[in-house]
């Protein structure tokens, strides 16, 4: 009788998340952009006080990499600023129809689009190497918009309806998505078309191949797929990052394609690649550190594990 019943309060329960986002969604398409940014703000800063679980890994993981640099007080601050980027960012991603080619200049500026122009003239195709930072949706979305052939992977929600609501949300700009069930296959294909791949490989996950390389200072488990693609098809890797700025707007930094190795040596050339990607995705961290999703728990697995 239990299990019955727990399947039905499942389904009710994700009827009501469904329902919950997709009105969340409308009524952000219909209302004025900074009510909707001040509004997520206010959801996430409430999700730090009440949601204890998420602000004590976030300020772990700061004290981590911060802890000799900045005080208890600072860091603090910093895991609420984290919080409140995020909820701005949301705001955004939830709403990217409202994005156009004759407006998207007014929110979004970037600065290096010549160095993912340039990698796709080496006729190889290119990987588009970011992570959670800033808006990472509006990011794949600017590029599309902007006419670049982008394609982005993701895996499937649990939720089917909510699956073809984010994925539909991704196709509107001219995104094309990649299932990672079929993920290797398509991406191939698309690097030998000489299009571009979104990956993001700063998540700690096993289900996906990855070896222990330095991330922000410290080991971390770290997908190996953008690299073993680049070494099979020989696509270049061009790192980039997007972050937002106090008063709404959002900044691409593109950075030229990173210089992988191809010594012969199969394992030594997967370890140096990968900590190049990770040292990029670092930097960009670093540089705007608020801007990543900290409560993310990124040295979780540990090696032997």
């Amino acid at each position: 009788m239990k299990k019955p019943f727990r399947k039905f309060t499942k389904r009710i329960k994700n009827w009501i998340i469904y329902a919950a986002v997709r009105s969340g969604v409308l009524w952000m398409l219909c209302v004025q952009r900074a009510t909707t940014m001040k509004f997520l703000q206010a959801v996430s800063m409430f999700g730090y006080y009440i949601v204890p679980s998420e602000r004590k890994k976030t300020i772990k993981n700061l004290t981590k990499v911060f802890g000799d640099t900045k005080s208890p007080e600072q860091i603090k601050q910093m895991a609420k600023d984290v919080f409140r980027n995020l909820g701005r960012n949301m705001a955004d991603a939830f709403a990217i129809p409202r994005f156009k080619r004759y407006n998207i200049d007014n929110f979004v500026k970037a600065e290096g689009l010549e160095h993912l122009s340039k990698a796709l003239e080496n006729g190889t195709g290119a990987i588009a190497l970011t992570g959670h930072i800033g808006n990472w949706e509006l990011l794949g979305a600017y590029l599309a918009i902007k006419g670049f052939p982008i394609n982005v992977v993701g895996a499937p929600i649990y939720d089917s309806r909510l699956d073809e609501l984010v994925v539909n949300n991704r196709l509107h700009s001219g995104m094309k998505y990649i299932a990672r069930g079929t993920a290797t296959r398509d991406i191939i294909r698309a690097l030998r078309a000489k299009e571009i791949v979104g990956i993001l490989i700063d998540q700690d996950t096993k289900r996906v191949d990855g070896i222990f390389v330095d991330f922000l200072g410290h080991p971390a488990y770290t997908p190996i797929g953008p690299v073993v693609l680049a070494m099979k098809t020989k696509a270049v890797i061009v790192p980039m990052a997007i972050h937002t700025k106090k008063h709404g707007k959002h900044y691409i930094k593109v950075k030229p394609q990173l210089p992988l190795r191809f010594s012969g040596d199969v394992e030594k050339d997967r370890i140096y690649n990968t900590k190049l990607c990770n040292d990029a995705l670092s930097d960009f961290i670093l540089e705007n550190p608020t801007q990543w999703v900290w409560m993310h728990e990124r040295w979780k697995t540990k090696p032997g594990d």
